[in-house]
């Protein structure tokens, strides 16, 4: 499990946002990572996957890098509940990874993603590419295989089902999330605007009934059903937020809260990452 808010406004007021985006990664708390940071080589932004046969995959990131295209890039990788699980098919990580460290406009790249025969467990990935006056959010899955496209102003949720049936707490999130960037759309407030979307996902109301989970998660709903998901007794729950923001002067933040290795879930010990690049 997974869960993603993502705000655009291409034009926005000086002072307002571009972006605003925050996310939690759902993942069993044994899973060894590394915490956000800037790869020398690629300028790429974020966490890294640390597990074996699956290293420097990322779940999120951005790049700061222009290109003639465009000036900021983000790419999120999501698991879809309830789909078959393949044995020995290569990891996903790597289609965060590539997208980010890559030179192909989105479009290109998730078309590349959509007709590739390659077998991998399913996935949703979402990409943003924003420039002057333009921002463009795609999101491809490969269950069922397909492509959406969102132009301009916009405020979306995404989870672990299709874009055609969110689950409760996505959709509960989504009204809550554009209910803190209303309330706190100005760089004056962006403090205000960091500790009311971290309040968000740490969440745990339980967002039931949910038909579509129940449906994907049969037994286990009342652990799933949270934005933030803690189910202790089989090692798996929320461990880290990812808050991104970019403003109308293009100053751009990435703030990450994780917790610390070796997690202890009962007790956890947080770490936090700021990294403000250049765009």
């Amino acid at each position: 499990m997974c869960i993603l808010f993502v705000y655009t406004d291409p034009a926005p007021k000086p002072g307002g946002y571009r972006i605003v985006i925050a996310s939690n990664r759902d993942e069993t708390y044994s899973r060894p990572a590394a915490a956000a940071h800037t790869c020398e080589k690629t300028n790429v932004i974020g966490g890294r996957d640390m597990e074996v046969g699956r290293e420097n995959g990322m779940w999120l990131g951005i790049s700061p890098k222009r290109t003639e295209h465009c000036r900021f890039r983000f790419g999120a990788l999501l698991n879809v509940t309830g789909e078959e699980k393949k044995s020995g098919v290569k990891g996903r990580g790597f289609i965060v990874t590539d997208f980010l460290k890559g030179s192909d406009m989105a479009e290109q790249y998730v078309d590349c993603l959509e007709k590739s025969e390659e077998v991998l467990n399913s996935f949703n990935f979402v990409a943003v590419e924003l420039s002057d006056g333009h921002v463009k959010t795609y999101h491809t899955s490969n269950a069922p295989p397909g492509c959406k496209v969102f132009e301009g102003k916009q405020v979306m949720g995404f989870g672990n089902s299709t874009c055609e049936s969110p689950l409760q707490k996505v959709q509960a999130g989504k009204e809550r999330f554009l209910e803190i960037i209303n309330r706190n759309n100005s760089k004056e407030r962006k403090d205000e605007l960091y500790k009311e979307l971290l309040d968000l996902l740490r969440w745990r109301k339980k967002h039931l009934p949910d038909d579509e989970l129940s449906r994907r998660a049969p037994g286990i709903v009342d652990k799933l059903c949270q934005v933030y998901v803690e189910f202790i007794s089989a090692g798996y729950g929320t461990r880290t937020h990812s808050i991104i923001l970019v403003d109308y002067d293009w100053n751009c933040d990435f703030i990450e809260d994780s917790m610390k290795e070796p997690i202890d879930p009962n007790n956890p010990c947080w770490g936090n990452v700021r990294i403000s690049p250049r765009l």
